[in-house]
């Protein structure tokens, strides 16, 4: 079984009831959502989907797409899912743009005429990062090494999380799928780019969540609305340097947190630990060359 999927049917097991995705106030149980992954991954596997394909599906905001992508892993297949523009049609390319099949929103499964790329290994965790572009594996033994890490540093297990990675462009290994992993609560808001910004602030001051992972686009959201400040927030992750005027707003809007720099391609252990002010003078944060 996929990593993944085993982790949350696992803690379905011990801890049915607790909290695993908290959307617009409302709490799936972990007990819930491996039901559900189950029953969709029977209804796709009837569909037609096999392993070792990749399934292009329309991601919505909620549980649904991640019930979606993890009930495709179930199947030893992966999740390649698309958005629809301004309530638009699917795109027409999406089924030759490196999947294997289309699910369509109505229920079929549409196979593509085009070959599909085969995983390289059943295990591997296959994350996308938008429309035409090749899948980056990644091997789930240094996915574990990294949920070792996060739960050792950030005790992930016991904490509630605020998602805003949008399910189409996952940001790193470390976001709401490690949280499930983990066993912790990830307070969902994977509508994130398209809230108006009212509504996303409410939500930053109303969560019960402790640690964020920074959005690359945040410091961008937060500076439409000066003087808007967040206190429950103990960690902030960032996972890209930031230029000084992104990281003042940070370091204002997030004044009691710790802010932590980390490149996935480096242990947890290697992150830094800085109040505000050192995030804002900016020592270990260094603006990503775009060309690189």
């Amino acid at each position: 079984m996929h990593p993944l999927v085993s982790a949350i049917h696992d803690l379905a097991r011990h801890d049915p009831g607790k909290a695993s995705l908290r959307w617009k106030c409302n709490d799936f149980p972990y007990a819930a959502v491996d039901r559900q992954i189950n029953t969709l991954a029977l209804a796709m596997q009837l569909k037609g989907v096999r392993a070792g394909e990749i399934v292009a599906f329309e991601a919505s905001s909620g549980p649904d797409s991640v019930v979606s992508m993890a009930a495709l892993w179930a199947l030893g297949a992966a999740g390649f899912p698309i958005r629809s523009v301004a309530g638009g049609p699917l795109p027409a390319h999406a089924v030759l743009a490196g999947a294997t099949g289309f699910l369509h929103p109505e229920g079929n499964y549409i196979k593509s005429a085009a070959p599909g790329h085969e995983p390289p290994v059943p295990a591997s965790l296959w994350l996308h990062t938008g429309i035409g572009t090749r899948a980056t594996v990644v091997d789930h033994h240094h996915f574990n090494e990294v949920l070792e890490g996060a739960e050792k540093k950030f005790s992930l297990s016991s904490r509630t999380v605020l998602g805003l990675t949008d399910i189409a462009q996952p940001g790193s290994m470390l976001d709401l799928w490690a949280v499930l992993a983990a066993g912790g609560t990830v307070d969902l808001l994977n509508d994130y780019e398209t809230l108006p910004s009212d509504c996303l602030l409410q939500h930053l001051r109303e969560t019960g969540a402790d640690l964020l992972i920074a959005h690359p686009a945040l410091p961008e959201r937060l500076s439409d609305t000066p003087g808007a400040v967040f206190t429950q927030f103990r960690d902030v992750v960032v996972l890209e340097g930031f230029d000084l005027q992104s990281r003042t707003t940070l370091a204002n809007a997030f004044p009691c947190s710790i802010f932590h720099l980390w490149d996935s391609s480096t242990d947890i252990e290697g992150m830094s630990d800085d109040s505000p002010s050192d995030f804002v003078d900016g020592t270990n944060y260094k603006i990503k060359d775009p060309h690189a």
